[in-house]
């Protein structure tokens, strides 16, 4: 939703200002209207610049929920990762982190310190990472893991696991897969792979 707000906001601001940079002749004229052009173009790189990573702050029991299971287990992943998966993966654990705390203004003071510890472990996870030292960034991630009482929750049964053909999250998987019955592989794949008859996939 975030990032969705953010390309919307950004479209918007670029049209206005190309309003701006391209009026109609008449309505500005020699060096006022050649600086405002420049002005425009100015705040339309600023607009179009990338934005920081960040959930966007919209905290619930579900979102701080979904956060822990998306984000959270593959925090949990990368404390036995390379230094290099570490770092290409280092946006998990800045939006595990906004979403599952809040530590913006309206926060509440547990969120906000908690958000600090695992804030200064990140740092010192990726200034591992960068120096090649996998130790020093596994055993970062590994405290920050124990701090937020991290698990992989999207393997099979989880609620968020990528490969289950429904809409993440609700209703939950085990109420799926009791109403599935013998069928409840169905909702991973065509086929039953614990099956000993089931058809080999193409």
């Amino acid at each position: 939703r975030s990032s969705s707000t953010e390309r919307h906001t950004t479209a918007l601001a670029m049209a206005s200002l190309l309003a701006v940079a391209f009026a109609l002749p008449g309505t500005q004229t020699g060096r006022s209207a050649v600086l405002t052009r420049r002005g425009a173009v100015g705040a339309f790189v600023a607009a179009a610049a990338p934005v920081a990573v960040s959930a966007d702050g919209a905290n619930s029991k579900a979102t701080v929920d979904k956060a822990r299971a998306i984000y959270g287990s593959r925090v949990v992943r990368l404390a036995s990762a390379s230094p290099e998966a570490i770092i290409e993966d280092q946006n998990a654990i800045t939006l595990f982190i906004s979403g599952a705390y809040r530590a913006g203004p309206n926060g509440n003071t547990q969120d906000k310190a908690i958000s600090k510890q695992l804030l200064a472990l990140k740092k010192t996870a990726l200034d591992g990472a960068k120096s090649g030292d996998a130790a020093k960034a596994q055993g970062a991630l590994k405290e920050m893991i124990a701090i937020a009482k991290l698990t992989e929750q999207d393997g099979y049964d989880g609620n968020y696991n990528p490969k289950q053909r429904r809409n993440p999250g609700a209703p939950p998987t085990e109420a799926i897969v009791a109403q599935m019955g013998s069928e409840a592989y169905a909702l991973y794949d065509r086929y039953d792979a614990r099956s000993a008859g089931a058809p080999q996939k193409k």
